[in-house]
């Protein structure tokens, strides 16, 4: 029919006009191409790559004024400073941790033992802890080892802060008990700086391992005035906390930061 016969015409000149169009658009692209001055490509290339080159010399020389405040800030933290840190953590997380008569084995999960079975050549922590070198260091009781701080009283005596000393003069470890040291040592400190009046009391006693503690009483024979306890609980066999106390009452006189020299 003449609708029909229509109809094709219509569709075989709307396809005839598509491919006119899209022959006129590649004929633009192509001639936009050839208009294009040779080595454009590379030129851009080399233009990306100077740009991306003098941003990464300006991150660098920012990396070192960045590197040169940051040295400007302090020196490198030496690693005494990091083990007494690390020992006044370890103190705050054992505080009351374990019974009475008992010492933390350490590491991240808690457990204690008898302070009685460290340094014994057995390991009853699950860690060793209770057998390691650190731990069992006979530092803190070696025969000629001296320890002074300023002793500042709160009780027992009115005194003004003084040198006080603790002086080991005999040790023995026993082969049958090697939880501790027999030591002999002698306490002294200056009663007045101006008169170099000077007192001395001898003591004897012992280095307890597990609690990593110096106790020492008055010694045989002699009036029982003062003892003293150290507790090295600082990170070292250099350093302790020591104090002055009354044998009889265990009162607490006086203390003092020990520091070996």
């Amino acid at each position: 029919s003449f609708k029909s016969l229509l109809r094709r015409r219509l569709g075989q000149s709307s396809l005839t006009l598509t491919a006119i169009i899209m022959w006129y658009l590649l004929l633009i692209v192509g001639i936009a191409a050839a208009a294009v001055p040779p080595g454009t490509q590379e030129t851009r290339l080399k233009y990306i790559i100077e740009n991306q080159e003098l941003y990464l010399e300006k991150l660098e020389n920012e990396l070192h004024e960045l590197e040169e405040e940051f040295n400007e800030l302090s020196e490198d933290v030496d690693d005494e400073t990091v083990h007494k840190l690390k020992a006044r953590i370890t103190n705050l997380e054992e505080e009351g941790a374990c019974e009475e008569g008992q010492a933390s084995c350490g590491g991240d999960v808690h457990e204690c033992v008898s302070h009685l079975l460290f340094c014994d050549h057995h390991e009853d922590c699950h860690n060793g802890h209770d057998e390691d070198d650190e731990h069992c260091s006979e530092g803190p009781a070696h025969v000629g080892s001296s320890f002074t701080g300023i002793a500042t009283w709160s009780a027992c005596e009115t005194l003004d802060p003084h040198h006080a000393i603790v002086t080991i003069t005999a040790s023995e470890r026993k082969d049958f008990f090697s939880a501790v040291i027999w030591v002999r040592g002698i306490l002294t400190f200056e009663e007045d700086e101006k008169l170099h009046k000077v007192r001395s009391y001898s003591l004897r006693g012992f280095y307890d391992f597990g609690r990593r503690q110096l106790l020492l009483g008055p010694e045989r024979g002699t009036k029982p005035i003062y003892g003293v306890r150290c507790h090295f609980n600082l990170g070292d066999d250099d350093h302790a906390d020591c104090h002055i106390a009354v044998p009889s009452t265990l009162e607490e006189c006086a203390h003092f930061d020990a520091t070996r020299y």
